[in-house]
């Protein structure tokens, strides 16, 4: 079998862009493997939480590979290469990708340390497995969750947060996040005061700015953010700019000039540089490409789809996206395995 690190080249990456905002920052797949699939591989801004019901997943990132059964959660950091392969089938998937703002700014007064974005921001082979009495949990946890398809509104976006942090919660039990070893408590709120000065404007922030700030030096604010978040200052607002920059290519005809001077970027050609850098293509490349307002047009794993007007699952994998009404659309993706044809059924409300 090729050597892991072999296997995530950037050519065999497909970068994916979720059309999630403030008011909708999360998107929930119900999805069924019905026949072994080989190995597929993506990355995106937004994070990824994963449960599996039944079957057998094989996850992989650069350095790192599990195998992921019954009640096992795998998780995905922002722009973190990662892929997948199913061994046993049928093997059926709830996937969730949400924006990490919202878990960045959920706080509570009873636990205002509590960094729900730990277990993204771990190394994967240092974060959280649960054992086999938490899998029983979780399992109850994610079937409570699938039930949110049938609401609507407020009531299921309300719902299924309420869901994704009571598995977060779960999965944390026991769990000491290895980024906060050596950091001082005082430091997650200077670190979060950095982190929403990003969301906050759409400028170029430096680090030495956001040190400045945060009343710490640039070297050590530089270690203590990297630590905490994953990601070096510089990568994670260069990345959230880009993905502001990608949405509004998405959801407006303003022309690239002027997305790049929203979004803090230099001139059209810094914003094209980038582009190609992080998403693999031009900014007037990706406005073409078809997407759905409100969700992907593939899986969070990179699994081709086709969608269906009539919304008949077929093929040997099954996906199910709540989707709003009124907001799905025709597209169709490329099919990089002949044998694999899927269509796409979607949950309203």
């Amino acid at each position: 079998m090729p050597r892991l690190e072999s296997r995530l080249l950037p050519k065999n990456l497909e970068r994916i862009f979720f059309a999630l905002d403030e008011r909708r920052p999360l998107s929930a797949a119900l999805n069924t493997h019905a026949a072994r699939e080989e190995y597929q591989f993506d990355m995106h801004y937004e994070l990824e939480f994963g449960l599996v019901f039944s079957g057998e997943m094989r996850r992989e990132y650069e350095n790192s590979e599990r195998t992921v059964r019954p009640g096992d959660v795998w998780l995905c950091g922002i722009w973190e290469p990662h892929g997948y392969r199913i061994v046993k089938a049928p093997c059926r998937v709830l996937v969730l990708v949400l924006r990490p703002e919202m878990l960045v700014n959920t706080r509570f007064d009873e636990a205002p340390e509590f960094r729900w974005l730990a277990p993204f921001a771990a190394p994967p082979e240092q974060r959280p497995v649960l054992p086999p009495a938490q899998r029983i949990e979780m399992l109850a946890l994610g079937r409570r969750f699938t039930q949110t398809f049938g609401l609507q509104g407020q009531e299921q976006a309300l719902a299924q947060r309420l869901l994704l942090l009571e598995m977060l919660l779960l999965l944390s039990r026991g769990w000491a996040p290895p980024a906060s070893a050596g950091v001082p408590v005082s430091y997650h709120a200077l670190i979060n005061k950095a982190v929403q000065m990003v969301f906050g404007q759409r400028r170029m922030l430096t680090a030495a700015e956001a040190a400045r700030a945060c009343g710490l030096s640039r070297n050590r604010f530089d270690e203590v953010f990297q630590r905490l978040i994953g990601l070096s200052f510089a990568r994670f607002a260069l990345r959230y700019r880009l993905g502001g920059a990608a949405a509004q290519l998405l959801r407006s005809e303003d022309a690239v000039k002027k997305v790049a001077a929203d979004w803090g970027f230099t001139d059209a050609s810094h914003l094209h540089r980038c582009f190609e850098q992080h998403y693999g293509c031009s900014p007037a490349a990706y406005r073409k490409r078809p997407a759905l307002q409100a969700g992907p047009a593939r899986l969070p794993s990179g699994t081709p789809l086709m969608l269906s007007p009539d919304g008949a699952p077929s093929g040997p994998s099954t996906v199910a996206w709540n989707v709003p009404k009124g907001q799905i659309r025709n597209s169709k993706c490329e099919i990089r395995r002949k044998r694999q044809t899927a269509r796409t059924k979607f949950q309203t409300g």
